[in-house]
């Protein structure tokens, strides 16, 4: 491979992994509200309630810390307010009370999560968890789940632990998915052309950024301090964060999880194609009102009913808009994003569950099936990737082999390229690693009879509670857990995970990049990456033919 880190987006980490994550961005819109002094904003004498912005709230307080659970960040987005910037939430004076989870936004049912969907659109809610009370100046950290755009919550992520153990501030926040999220649509666009349309998701996700600035010395932290972190889709989100001019000063590191920032990104072009095409499949072709107002009329069932509506691969935030001018790969490449630290990094097996959907969905990967889905995807380079990748390397299962070519060509060489070009334009900023627990409690409801390994989202339940099943580590995965939350928390707190602990965690460089491998009681530097995820042979690969479908 050559030394120097091309700066062009690499051509083979286009393809859409099966969890794409959820991308956000800074909204144009946030509360809107004046900061009062940090006197008029505490409580004397009762740690359970706090005064925001918008008025007091009362939450929850043990001997492991504090949280205030599903507190307003912006207006609910229904009725007229379907498919326009988040506006600001309403102030209210009597405290608040936040010691539940709001239900998070309106999605199709989702099996592979475990997700039984919901129909609520009034869902811009977020939770911050505290440590103990005392202190003050204290790092945020602001999460972003994942979920392909189409799927998750933040009340899947009890962020306690983390919080109490990192000593920081930790806060979860929902966002619109799917279509009511991502749709584009030139008359919504003509609505709105400071905002344009198709990144709903992401200005929501601002609007919590910016809450979370305005909010931090309320909750004891520091708005200086403020990390943007997220896992799959959640990490394209910090992907877009990190490119938005609406983002820039809301942060000051960002943390990116299992999501290249290559990864998939619609232009305005095509996401208003796919937007008409949407609304005429949803009754509003051809209708006596105009599209948006046939649209804003019709109920969350008629709009998740509609085609695409869960489609894995239909909905994404939109590059050539106001939100978003550049997609994050071209603007990454270029140097030209948020120069902050960046701690990037995925998992050694990230495409084993790839593999078990497609099972699970009927696609038999076999001797024959294997090389018509490869030549689906790569066309004429089709048979240099079987040849690099046989079956006979992975013990004759052809559902490992594509496993194999999955991880190296979505995510592990992409994130290698990705780290490359923040370390080109913030030399010593920029840390990397691989999650390499191939015995990972499994948080997918599919349990196939190969083994997922370090799968995509294995860290999950090392970093929080993760709510979707009992997930018990054994005594090294808690320590490697420990560790993990002890690096994120350096991170949010300096800038540097390592902190001169050991071991060293030394920053990629534009010409080498340096992943710190994270395996159970065997913590250390990752050699060999490039030669085991054959990235040389990926960076000459042209872009694939097609995509899976998850």
């Amino acid at each position: 491979m050559a030394a120097q880190a091309s700066r062009k987006p690499a051509k083979a980490a286009f393809l859409v992994p099966v969890l794409a994550g959820l991308l956000g961005l800074v909204g144009l819109v946030g509360p809107g509200h004046a900061v009062p002094s940090a006197a008029a904003r505490t409580t004397a004498g009762d740690p359970a309630v706090v005064a925001t912005t918008n008025g007091p709230v009362r939450g929850t307080v043990t001997d492991r810390g504090r949280s205030f659970l599903g507190v307003p960040f912006a207006a609910p987005p229904v009725g007229r307010l379907r498919w326009r910037p988040p506006a600001p939430a309403a102030a209210w004076a009597e405290v608040r009370d936040a010691t539940r989870y709001a239900e998070g936004c309106a999605r199709r049912p989702r099996a592979l999560l475990g997700d039984t969907g919901t129909t609520n659109e009034d869902c811009l809610y977020l939770n911050v968890f505290t440590p103990p009370e005392g202190g003050t100046g204290k790092p945020v950290l602001v999460w972003f789940h994942g979920g392909s755009f189409i799927s998750g919550s933040a009340a899947a992520y009890d962020a306690a632990r983390l919080a109490r153990a990192g000593d920081m501030v930790v806060v979860t926040a929902n966002y619109r998915l799917g279509p009511f999220g991502y749709l584009a649509h030139p008359a919504l666009t003509a609505e709105s052309p400071a905002a344009g349309s198709g990144n709903y998701g992401l200005l929501d996700q601002g609007a919590a950024l910016r809450w979370a600035g305005d909010n931090a010395a309320a909750f004891g932290g520091d708005r200086a301090r403020i990390t943007v972190a997220g896992q799959s889709a959640g990490g394209l989100s910090v992907c877009a964060h990190l490119v938005s001019p609406l983002s820039r000063g809301l942060f000051a590191r960002a943390v990116v999880q299992s999501a290249p920032c290559a990864l998939r990104i619609r232009d305005a072009a095509a996401a208003e194609s796919a937007g008409r095409s949407f609304a005429a499949g949803a009754g509003c072709l051809g209708a006596a009102a105009p599209v948006p107002a046939c649209l804003r009329g019709k109920s969350v069932t008629d709009i998740l009913a509609a085609p695409n509506a869960g489609s894995s691969t239909a909905w994404s935030p939109v590059s050539g808009t106001p939100v978003l001018p550049t997609a994050p790969a071209d603007a990454i490449a270029a140097g030209d994003h948020a120069e902050v630290p960046v701690l990037i990094g995925d998992t050694l097996d990230e495409g084993t569950i790839t593999s078990a959907v497609l099972e699970s969905e009927g696609t038999k990967l076999n001797a024959v099936s294997y090389p018509v889905l490869l030549t689906a995807l790569f066309g004429v380079d089709a048979a240099r990737v079987a040849a690099r990748y046989p079956a006979s390397a992975y013990g004759g299962d052809h559902r490992l082999a594509f496993a194999a070519v999955f991880r190296d060509a979505v995510f592990a060489c992409p994130t290698r390229t990705t780290a490359l070009w923040f370390a080109a334009a913030t030399p010593g900023r920029t840390y990397a690693y691989e999650f390499a627990d191939r015995t990972a409690p499994n948080l997918y409801a599919l349990n196939p009879d190969f083994p997922l390994g370090a799968y995509h989202g294995a860290e999950i339940p090392y970093l929080f509670t993760y709510h979707r099943g009992g997930v018990e580590l054994d005594p090294a995965q808690r320590r490697l857990s420990e560790a993990m939350t002890s690096y994120w928390s350096r991170f949010a707190a300096t800038g540097d995970p390592g902190g001169g602990a050991a071991p060293p965690w030394p920053a990629s460089a534009a010409t080498a990049y340096r992943p710190l491998s994270l395996a159970p009681d065997a913590i250390a530097p990752r050699r060999g990456f490039d030669s085991a995820h054959q990235c040389d042979f990926w960076e000459g690969l042209p872009r694939p033919a097609a995509r899976p479908v998850p």
